[in-house]
Parts: C-alpha cells; sequence; structure tokens
C-alpha cells in the first residue's frame, strides 16, 4: 500500500533495478537457515527428544535475536539537513542494504545456535533446529526481506534530523508525504 502516486514505468524499472540485488543477497543469507536445517537432518534422522537445556538455549537465542533486530538495526544515524538528493538517495540505499543484511543475520542466527546445540548438548538431536526454524523465519519475514515496512522503519530514522532521504520511492514503494 503506498502513500504516494504510483511509479512512472521508467521508475518502476529502475526501482526494481536497485531493490531486485537487495532482495537476491537477502534471499541469499536467509537460505542458509534453511539449507542447514536440510542438511542436518538428512545426516541423522533420528530424532531423540531434546533436553531443556537444549530448548532453553534455542529459545533464548529466538529472543535476543528479536531484540537486537529491534534495538540495534534500525538505529540509523540521520541524514543531514540540506543534503542533495542524489547523496541522500545514495546514502539511504547504502544504509538500507546494511540494515537489511544485518536483520538478515540476526534473524538466522537462532538457526545456527539451534544446529550447535544440536551436536553439543545430549541427546543429540536436530528438533531443536525445528523450534528455531519457525521463529528465524517469522524474523526474517519481519525484518530482512526488504519490503515497504523496512524501508518505512529506516527511512523514519534516516529523516529523524528533517532531511528527505527519498528511499521509500527509490525502491518503488510510494513516496512518503
Amino acid at each position: 500500500m503506498s502513500t504516494g502516486p504510483a511509479p512512472r514505468p521508467d521508475e518502476g524499472t529502475r526501482a526494481a533495478a536497485v531493490l531486485r540485488p537487495v532482495q537476491l543477497l537477502s534471499a541469499a543469507v536467509g537460505m542458509g537457515a534453511l539449507m542447514l536445517t536440510a542438511v542436518r537432518v538428512a545426516v541423522d534422522p533420528s530424532a531423540a527428544m531434546p533436553s531443556a537445556a537444549s530448548v532453553a538455549v534455542v529459545l533464548l537465542a529466538l529472543l535476543v535475536a528479536a531484540l537486537l533486530i529491534r534495538r540495534t538495526a534500525y538505529a540509523v544515524p540521520a541524514l543531514p539537513p540540506g543534503l542533495p538528493r542524489e547523496n541522500a538517495v545514495a546514502t539511504s540505499l547504502r544504509v538500507f542494504t546494511s540494515t537489511t543484511t544485518v536483520c538478515t543475520a540476526l534473524a538466522e542466527a537462532p538457526v545456527l545456535v539451534a544446529f550447535a546445540v544440536s551436536l553439543a548438548l545430549e541427546p543429540q538431536s536436530w528438533l531443536p533446529l525445528l523450534l528455531a526454524l519457525p521463529g528465524a523465519l517469522a524474523l526474517f519475514w519481519l525484518h530482512g526481506w526488504p519490503s515497504a515496512r523496512t524501508a518505512a522503519r529506516v527511512e523514519a530514522a534516516l529523516e529523524a534530523g528533517g532531511a528527505r532521504s527519498h528511499l521509500s520511492e527509490t525502491l518503488g514503494f510510494g513516496s512518503r508525504p
């Protein structure tokens, strides 16, 4: 749902050209969690019930990842007032790509913790991965996938000092008022 006029066809093509690499990077990093889980299950298809400690560590990892994303990933410096549009756009895109990558990595971290737990704590079981994976995918979908919502959060932080970032319109999500 955009708040501004729909982009003209040439703007849409440019926006897709800017957004597509960020989406591909995010998907490539995010696929690691799925692949790691699939390999762990394929290597040892038997699954013992995980220990309470395994479950607790995985749940704690999910909580810490969510808190880190909320507290640090969107904490970006505001653009200085009077910044020319082309500089604001370039800086905004760089910050958005960095933020998206950090959010994706933090969202994937609980799966890496669950993988380590599945091998390190007795009884060894891949079931902690099945606990971590849905939470990690939810974090990825909410914060790691480049969307109008994530762009708006980054844009709000960038524009906190009064400068315009032009991020949403550059990415093809429409302009903010």
